[in-house]
């Protein structure tokens, strides 16, 4: 599946875990609130470096780690369940409302130990 792509590059492999999930570049930059699919075309072609906000939100979106989209170490599935309580966690606007979802994910942990 996808020969074509040249994973040996960040843009690479951002293309190729893009095109596995389904998403134009348009479709992607949506869902990571980019203006137009211009952006992802620069990730992709190497000529926009990636931030750390990015690359976190790119690594969450594929449920993917980090490392092997700046590395190309072994894809490392995260959990997705880990990955979705992060993204709420990451969405929540105030630090009252983190602090108070972080005591409750205590909460939970206490209760399977």
């Amino acid at each position: 599946m996808n020969k074509g792509i040249d994973t040996s590059t960040i843009g690479g492999r951002i293309k190729k875990l893009r095109i596995e999930a389904g998403f134009t570049q348009e479709e992607l930059a949506e869902k990571l609130h980019l203006e137009g699919k211009s952006a992802i075309s620069n990730y992709e072609n190497n000529s926009r470096s990636i931030s750390m906000q990015m690359l976190s939100q790119l690594s969450s979106l594929f449920f993917t780690s980090s490392d092997y989209i700046l590395h190309g170490d072994d894809v490392d599935i995260l959990d997705p369940v880990v990955t979705e309580a992060t993204t709420i966690l990451n969405d929540l606007k105030s630090d009252k409302a983190k602090n108070a979802a972080v005591v409750i994910l205590k909460q939970i942990q206490n209760l399977d130990n």
